[in-house]
């Protein structure tokens, strides 16, 4: 039992190293940068919101907060609607995906601070 136990506790704590990488910030570059485009498409559902952003280098995956703080922030799916021109601050991935974890996102005039702690 107690090698069952040990391997269990194992797995728990390489599951929560897996879970912590995906949700941390290690990834992506401390300072600040941004990303303007225009929305292809937008989610905001599990594990955290998606926005793909057409900008003038590419195709961004512009990355959103978990839906409850999403919800907190104020933004609703019909206020990113395909078409509108988007601009997301926040951290670019230090390996050069074009992808960024976005802090504050401004579309149609109107600011969402989707991590207030880190502005």
């Amino acid at each position: 039992m107690r090698g069952w136990t040990m391997a269990a506790a194992a797995a728990l704590l390489m599951g929560a190293g897996a879970a912590s990488a995906h949700h941390g910030w290690a990834a992506y570059d401390d300072a600040e940068g941004q990303v303007t485009g225009v929305i292809e498409t937008a989610s905001l559902g599990q594990p955290h919101g998606l926005i793909k952003v057409r900008a003038r280098d590419g195709l961004w995956d512009v990355m959103l907060a978990p839906p409850a703080a999403i919800e907190r922030s104020g933004l609703k799916l019909d206020a990113v609607p395909r078409g509108a021109q988007v601009v997301a601050r926040g951290h670019k991935r230090i390996d050069g995906t074009r992808e960024m974890k976005t802090e504050r996102l401004t579309v149609g005039g109107k600011t969402y601070d989707l991590y207030p702690a880190r502005s």
